[in-house]
């Protein structure tokens, strides 16, 4: 796909936002406007068929033999007698007598539906089916119903009404048919799209569960499901990540580990196979390593309740101001053996914070830590806060080597190193930054870093004014 057709479906995407809600919507009002001007359709179909039927001679003659017939029953009050009255009585289409040069069919019908005149005497004294009386034309006397008049083509009431009738019920049953199939066809297509990527969700969720965290699903899809789709990608690369991380936290421990044991090893098989003198200078490495097996292990258990959020805190307000004073103290012997200036910038008032005093020393002592190792002699690191809004950013920036950009994601994981062949000559454990992080994240502060290679790094973390 090139670069161009992505970036115009990536607009469209971002005018187009149909939620899935709306998509709903929209598929089921399509289904109901289909059935709706299907049967919309037909009956204008059935309309139209029926005034063909009454639009021409034989509806003319129905209204003309109406008045006739209503002038009739006003001046003798009943029907006595009508049948004789439309036998002789001249009409269309050469004004002879009714039964002479025109054939016709017709049925004189009470207000009740009784038949009292018609052409066909087997009929007279039966009642007019219900389909077929809307059919009639009424016979009104002063306003009041006093019977019906049915002639052709309904007239022939046993055979052309119910040819008519089926043919409408067929034309009905077709375009019903018709219909339904179409919105048949569109139904499945409208769930297809919805579905789909539904079914590609519900696809990779299982290849997660069952272990393989590589699996991606597409994210064309507008509105939530989009939403969702992006979501769930987000989320396997998180687990991914973190399986990652879990394997290398494994390798990274038993690494840390190896080097002091095989030291401690050496030192006391030589001593027990009498190659060294149990004296001070051969027993000390092992003193040594053994300290830094403790500092090991206690970080990794302050790293382990610091994650799960059980580490316990004695906040209280602090001033600043006094911390970046004290680490200015303290670190000082340390910066000049390296020949390093170490600077102090405080504003003339910086309020006072709610935290763990020997929390963020021991955050502040980790960053100043790494600045003057990465520093070379000559360079400064530099202390610096101000407050911003309801927090006070404290920031420690050196002149050192920096960080590559493509290690600044990596840089706050557990044991991170520069050094990629993990000397401890280039550093400690690679616990710190990430202890840092967590201790931070408890306080409800952030941390962050900007970098330039060869320029220096930036560290800065937050904390809540009192």
């Amino acid at each position: 796909m090139s670069m161009a057709k992505i970036k115009f479906l990536m607009a469209v995407r971002r005018v187009v936002r149909v939620g899935f809600f709306w998509q709903l919507l929209v598929a089921f009002a399509l289904v109901t406007l289909l059935a709706a001007g299907g049967t919309f359709l037909a009956g204008r179909l059935t309309l139209r068929r029926l005034e063909s039927f009454g639009g021409g001679e034989p509806a003319a003659l129905m209204r003309l033999w109406a008045d006739r017939l209503a002038g009739y029953y006003g001046q003798h009050g009943s029907w006595d007698g009508v049948d004789a009255l439309i036998a002789g009585y001249p009409c269309a289409p050469a004004w002879g007598p009714w039964n002479q040069e025109w054939q016709m069919d017709y049925a004189v019908v009470a207000p009740d539906g009784a038949i009292v005149a018609t052409s066909d005497s087997a009929l007279l004294g039966q009642t007019l089916r219900p389909p077929q009386l809307p059919l009639a034309a009424p016979i009104t006397v002063n306003g009041q119903l006093v019977g019906h008049l049915l002639l052709p083509p309904f007239g022939h009431l046993t055979e052309d009404f119910h040819v008519m009738l089926s043919l409408v019920l067929r034309r009905f049953l077709l375009i019903g048919l018709a219909v339904g199939g179409f919105a048949l066809a569109v139904s499945l297509g409208l769930s297809r799209l919805i579905s789909r990527p539904v079914v590609n969700l519900t696809a990779a969720t299982r290849a997660v569960a069952a272990g393989d965290l590589s699996v991606r699903v597409p994210t064309p899809y507008p509105g939530e499901i989009g939403e969702l789709a992006a979501a769930f990608n987000d989320m396997a690369q998180g687990l991914a990540r973190a399986d990652e991380l879990r394997r290398n936290m494994t390798a990274d421990v038993a690494h840390e580990l190896r080097t002091p044991l095989s030291v401690i090893r050496g030192k006391l098989e030589g001593v027990l196979d009498g190659v060294y003198p149990a004296t001070p200078e051969h027993l000390a490495p092992i003193l040594e390593q053994t300290q830094l097996l403790t500092h090991l292990v206690e970080d990794l258990h302050l790293l382990a309740l610091a994650e799960a959020g059980q580490l316990p805190l004695e906040k209280r307000p602090m001033d600043v101001g006094d911390l970046l004073r004290d680490a200015q103290v303290n670190f000082g012997p340390q910066a000049d053996d390296r020949g390093v200036t170490l600077a102090l910038n405080l504003p003339a008032a910086l309020p006072k914070v709610v935290a763990d005093w020997r929390r963020v020393a021991q955050v502040l002592g980790n960053l100043l830590t790494n600045a003057l190792h990465h520093t070379p002699e000559g360079g400064c690191v530099t202390l610096s806060a101000v407050a911003s809004g309801g927090w006070v950013e404290v920031a420690v920036a050196d002149t050192g080597t920096g960080v590559p950009p493509e290690d600044l994601p990596y840089i706050f994981e557990r044991f991170w190193r520069r050094d990629k062949s993990r000397s401890r000559a280039g550093g400690g454990s690679g616990l710190g930054l990430a202890i840092a992080k967590q201790l931070v994240e408890l306080h409800g502060g952030t941390i962050g870093v900007e970098s330039n290679p060869g320029k220096g790094s930036r560290f800065h973390f937050t904390l809540p004014i009192a």
